[in-house]
């Protein structure tokens, strides 16, 4: 690998004023928006694994109650995303996005393929947050919140 994509990922978050935290050489933590909702990107490169990981925190977090309506949530936003996976933690229960891109080595980490990344992130994210939210602030079911989110709204007034 010509770079390490951290350190590709930290010029991009600064050029982008982004607020960020380099935690260690191979691993930095983003605040990618300033008001709700908010996400905290962190990404990690394990060189020894070649492995580029790619986790954002939604910050949706559940009562114990709801954990089985957001285990099924989850399963189906996965039906529907192309790239990536959403995560319901054991801690806390909250809702993560997780993207992980195996041989690293072989993976070009230049800033513009950098900020698609995160760009594709952050639109899977907003796509899912209100369905999440829905689940969580209501008794909704996951399938009706699903069929409210993908509501096709053409044709006939």
């Amino acid at each position: 690998m010509e770079a390490n994509p951290i350190d590709v990922t930290e010029t991009l978050a600064a050029k982008m004023n982004l607020n960020f935290s380099r935690v260690d050489d191979n691993e930095i933590s983003i605040l990618l928006k300033n008001e709700e909702p908010e996400y905290i990107l962190s990404v990690v490169f394990k060189s020894e694994y070649e492995i580029l990981h790619f986790s954002c925190d939604m910050n949706l977090s559940a009562a114990k109650h709801k954990r089985a309506a957001l285990a099924e949530a989850v399963v189906k936003a996965n039906e529907r995303i192309w790239v990536g996976r959403f995560d319901l933690l054991s801690i806390g229960n909250r809702i993560v996005y997780g993207l992980t891109i195996p041989f690293a080595s072989s993976f070009m980490a230049d800033e513009e393929v950098m900020e698609s990344i995160i760009r594709l992130i952050v639109e899977e994210c907003d796509q899912f947050y209100h369905y999440f939210s829905l689940i969580i602030k209501s008794k909704k079911s996951p399938s009706f919140s699903m069929n409210a989110l993908f509501l096709e709204s053409a044709g006939e007034a």
